[in-house]
């Protein structure tokens, strides 16, 4: 119950459309109570034809009304049709506007959740995002939240109002015939035991029924994501078969709920059924006791089975309420996370960067399956190029992810002109590093936002500065648009060369005092290589540098080569003093040219 009452809770951020919804709410359970109580003189007056005096002497509601409007029971009689009309209309409008103010307290406060959720996700450290698949986050930004806003919107809004009517029914039965209301309602707690059974399954189940689609959305996302490589490896049938498994859990598992959430209606009009038949029983009795009139009793009926229309739907709202409760539980497990990488309460701006890059007794692990880094410790001046050598899985990108503070060291210290990176904002400190990944990141957007990413009020000549330095330029303008094209979901309208080039002016519009380029030439043909180092080399010229790349080639001219092997530093000096130490780096140059062998090093 408590994490239903957390759910609900939401809705109370919206505390002036609450408190209309409740006002609302109050007079169609008002209009409710009344259309009920106008059965009774609709049948003893119209249908039975009986006098006033020929009625049980006993306080009716319909007496109440009377005597606060002023109006006999004649009069009532006579207009009766039309008060009919006027009730009807009046739960109608109530109806609508208690509709109208839940539904739109749902989509506020989803509205909110999804703001949050997308917020905390921006936010959280990179180590977040590996641990977590694409698809499982789509699904719970989207999905779960749909589940969270068709409870708040619907199901709340039903429970509410079903709630205030089923009350006002109550307390119409036992204000028509207290006695008779008690022997009804003698046998009907016991459907509220298998009502909390069914309740504690729905959520479980519930539960598992979010996960399967989260699961679903992760395989649309790799697929759709990686179809090039789907294609070329023609596993088509493979990926669809891993669909069709994952459809096929969920619908088992979407059948299971159904088959529990089918069974709670019936079992409440079985419950309605068998409350019926006892009122029968009993009330025919008073009625020939002339304890009540007949139209008392056909009331007091319509009062009762009128209340299984709002406990169906209580049923049936608590069916959807608890795929939510099991929704919102994995919500607040991405708002609840904090970021393993945060800023120091007393954090300041670091001054502007000069370039001296430092680590000092650096290791690093990503999980508890064993280091990355061991004792790294090195240290670049400013405007130094640095270049990290090494195989696949040595640490070269960890090193340049803890410059940028994607990930904090597990010891030791990263310091940048003598700070630990740590004691600084992390916006002051990432906006002084320019960025090309290995994996290229672009978006959705023109070209020119794509090269001005996070920069205001850029000149457009500062864009086309930075285009040609990467040798981009010439390219952009052949598009359709030039710099207003719209390059496609990851620059997908590009080649990877084109990509690579606009990744490169993004990195040098930015202007940063430290640019690390992980593989930035990886994807050009050798023309084009030749053009973005010429250019590169220029940059570079008045910022610390930090370059990783596969073709030694491109790092001949470094100030210094570290060179990594499983996560330590083994070598370092320039090509010429690791060439002659005749150990990794050297083995690797002769790997990429054989023709060096022949050169006296």
């Amino acid at each position: 119950m408590n994490q239903v009452y957390q759910l609900l809770k939401l809705v109370f951020t919206e505390k002036k459309r609450l408190v209309l919804t409740f006002v609302f709410t109050i007079f169609v359970a008002f209009f409710t109570y009344t259309f009920v109580n106008l059965v009774q003189p609709i049948m003893d007056f119209y249908m039975f034809k009986l006098s006033p005096g020929g009625i049980p002497d006993k306080t009716r509601f319909v007496d109440v009304l009377l005597n606060i409007f002023g109006i006999s029971m004649d009069q009532l009689v006579t207009y009766l049709p039309l008060i009919l009309i006027v009730v009807i209309l009046g739960k109608g409008l109530f109806t609508f506007l208690s509709s109208f103010f839940m539904n739109s307290i749902g989509l506020k406060v989803t509205r909110g959740m999804r703001n949050d959720l997308f917020s905390h996700l921006v936010y959280q450290s990179t180590d977040y995002f590996d641990q977590r698949s694409t698809g499982e986050l789509l699904s719970r930004l989207t999905n779960d939240v749909d589940k969270i806003q068709e409870a708040l919107s619907g199901s709340a809004k039903d429970m509410m109002q079903e709630l205030f009517i089923l009350f006002a029914l109550l307390v119409g039965v036992f204000f028509i015939d207290w006695r008779l209301a008690l022997a009804a309602f003698i046998i009907t707690p016991i459907a509220l035991v298998p009502l909390m059974i069914f309740s504690q399954k729905l959520k479980r189940i519930g539960m598992t029924n979010q996960i399967q689609m989260a699961e679903i959305y992760n395989l649309l996302h790799e697929a759709i994501t990686g179809n090039k490589i789907v294609k070329a490896f023609t596993m088509e049938k493979f990926e669809f078969k891993k669909f069709l498994k994952s459809t096929r859990d969920y619908l088992k598992v979407g059948l299971k709920f159904a088959w529990i959430s089918s069974m709670s209606s019936p079992f409440m009009e079985f419950m309605g059924g068998v409350v019926g038949a006892f009122i029968l029983l009993v009330g025919s009795n008073r009625i020939a006791n002339n304890q009540i009139s007949a139209g008392d009793f056909g009331a007091f009926v319509m009062a009762v089975f009128m209340m299984y229309t709002p406990i169906k739907r209580l049923s049936r709202a608590n069916n959807i309420i608890q795929r939510a409760v099991a929704c919102h539980e994995r919500v607040l497990e991405i708002l609840n996370k904090t970021p393993t990488v945060k800023e120091h309460k007393k954090a300041y701006p670091i001054p502007p960067i000069k370039g001296k890059i430092r680590f000092d007794q650096v290791s690093f692990e990503y999980n508890e399956s064993g280091p990355v880094l061991e004792n790294i410790d090195f240290a670049i001046q400013p405007s130094q190029k640095a270049a990290l050598v090494g195989f696949s899985g040595a640490g070269k990108t960890t090193i340049v992810n803890l410059i940028s503070r994607f990930y904090d060291p597990t010891a030791g210290r990263v310091l940048v002109d003598g700070i630990d990176i740590r004691e600084v904002t992390l916006d002051s400190l990432r906006s002084q590093i320019g960025l090309v990944t290995q994996e290229l990141i672009l978006f959705n957007d023109t070209v020119r936002n794509n090269i001005a990413y996070g920069l205001k009020n850029i000149p457009m000549k500062d864009i086309i500065s930075a285009a040609k330095s990467a040798e981009a330029h010439q390219f952009i303008m052949k598009l359709s648009k030039g710099y207003d094209t719209f390059i496609g979901e990851k620059g997908g309208l590009l080649s990877s060369g084109q990509q690579q080039r606009i990744a490169i002016a993004r990195a040098l519009l930015k202007d940063p005092p430290i640019l690390i380029l992980d593989e930035a030439t990886s994807a050009l043909d050798s023309k084009s290589e030749r053009l973005v180092q010429r250019a590169l080399s220029n940059v570079m010229k008045d910022r610390t540098t930090f370059i990783i790349a596969h073709r030694l080639s491109t790092i001949r001219n470094a100030d210094m080569i570290l060179v990594l092997d499983r996560g330590k530093i083994i070598e370092k000096g320039t090509h010429d003093e690791l060439c002659r130490k005749n150990g990794i780096y050297k083995k690797l140059y002769e790997l990429q040219f054989p023709e060096s062998r022949e050169e006296d090093f």
